[in-house]
């Protein structure tokens, strides 16, 4: 018995380390050469800039007027069915320019974004036609044992009201494939107000446990939107990123 009991422990030692190698926090991760690059050059379809396709009802206008959040479906561009993808839409009482001033400052988010550990920009330009485009790594904890590291490729299309992003090929990322979307505009009936749009697509190397699936996903697009409502509010008079900012049309 004493024999037997020994090795079940053996076996469960050996299962919980060998589980641990397969998280994104294991030893073989930390000591990746993150710039040998991902494995492709994008599964995901990425977001164009400007408007998204949807309508809003009645019922969801009184939800975004009363200050919450609401998740609307964007159908299935492919037409296959398959379902279509998830927005968050969310009011808010700051100018689109206070709005962009928490979204492009990324080298601030550590303290406003919920369980990000690290975030800084590792390359920065600004484009002819007036876009930017910005590289960012960031590393995200979610639960015990699942921490992951990820270099973000942002546009920023001021022409579009858009910041769009996918993952920065060149560089090895815990995630799969990321594909995202803010677009900002004017509230159509409250002057110096905001209506802003989100949406992440995130793929995963393999699977993963269900409470991680439902913070980085579900999750995620709720509170994405409510920390740019409560920065934006408590910060209306802020400006777009001076790094950012258009030149004035004469």
């Amino acid at each position: 018995m004493i024999a037997m009991n020994n090795s079940l422990l053996f076996l469960i030692r050996s299962t919980l380390f060998a589980a641990l190698l397969c998280t994104p926090t294991s030893l073989c991760s930390a000591k990746r050469d993150r710039s040998l690059g991902h494995p492709h050059r994008g599964s995901l379809t990425p977001y164009t800039p400007g408007p998204f396709s949807l309508s809003l009802e009645k019922a969801d206008e009184k939800e975004l007027a009363s200050g919450k959040s609401v998740m609307k479906q964007i159908p299935d561009e492919s037409g296959a069915g398959l379902g279509g993808k998830a927005i968050c839409v969310q009011d808010i009482g700051a100018p689109k320019s206070a709005v962009w001033n928490q979204i492009l400052d990324m080298n601030s988010y550590v303290g406003k974004v919920g369980k990000l550990k690290e975030c800084r920009n590792y390359f920065s330009k600004k484009n002819e036609d007036g876009s930017s485009t910005i590289k960012t790594k960031m590393v995200i904890g979610v639960i015990p044992g699942y921490k992951y590291e990820y270099y973000c490729d942002h546009l920023y299309r001021p022409d579009r009201d858009s910041l769009i992003w996918s993952l920065d090929y060149d560089k090895y990322s815990d995630f799969d494939d990321v594909a995202g979307h803010w677009h900002v505009e004017d509230h159509p009936t409250k002057k110096g107000s905001t209506r802003l749009f989100y949406a992440c697509d995130l793929k995963f190397h393999g699977k993963v446990p269900g409470p991680v699936m439902n913070i980085l996903t579900k999750q995620a697009l709720r509170t994405a939107t409510a920390w740019v409502k409560r920065e934006s509010e408590s910060e209306p008079t802020r400006e777009i990123p001076a790094e950012y900012a258009t030149a004035p049309a004469f």
